[in-house]
């Protein structure tokens, strides 16, 4: 990790970069690091914003992955994936109403986009119609041939289902892991 100094001199690309590096190594100080200096930077992108929340919910500091994650979607509605993870921590910190606020836009998408059908999936979980989330997981999971991660969280949201338990939605405190937290700061 470099000083204050160093990291005043990168720009955002080489910023993002070395988040994402440390991000994968592991080192999620290092990433949170970078992403803070970068949204802290007037040409904050809302990608940066949704690093940032990811990383906070994988160490699970989740109202702070909410606000970078609303902030991300705040400054660009049509960051998606955001949206989905908005969305999943709402329904972890049982905000049904807000949850189905954040993903109903998710039915905006292309029939194709797996989103679409994790936002429907999701929102039939909260209206507990256990064989429409299950379908329309299943169906999201098909369609996702770019982030293994999201697919592996969403099977086991699907298996939990199965399994008659209800999904896993750990509260702020609790250790175990929460179903955002495979690697959704990799996505790209």
């Amino acid at each position: 990790m470099t000083n204050a100094n160093t990291l005043a001199l990168l720009d955002q690309a080489e910023l993002m970069q070395l988040a994402l590096n440390a991000s994968t190594g592991g080192d999620s100080g290092a990433a949170i690091a970078y992403l803070k200096e970068t949204v802290g930077r007037a040409d904050a992108t809302a990608f940066a914003h949704y690093l940032l929340g990811a990383e906070y919910a994988q160490i699970g500091l989740y109202e702070r992955a909410i606000g970078q994650m609303e902030a991300a979607i705040a400054q660009d509605p049509a960051l998606s994936v955001a949206r989905l993870q908005l969305g999943m921590l709402w329904l972890g910190a049982n905000q049904a109403a807000r949850a189905l606020d954040v993903l109903a836009v998710l039915q905006e998408l292309g029939e194709q986009d797996p989103l679409r059908h994790f936002g429907a999936g999701l929102i039939a979980l909260t209206q507990e119609d256990k064989g429409a989330a299950l379908q329309a997981l299943a169906q999201g999971v098909a369609l996702n041939t770019v982030n293994p991660a999201l697919n592996g969280d969403m099977q086991r949201i699907m298996r939990q289902l199965e399994e008659g338990a209800a999904p896993a939605a750990p509260a702020a405190a609790d250790d175990s892991q929460h179903v955002l937290l495979s690697a959704y700061s990799r996505v790209h």
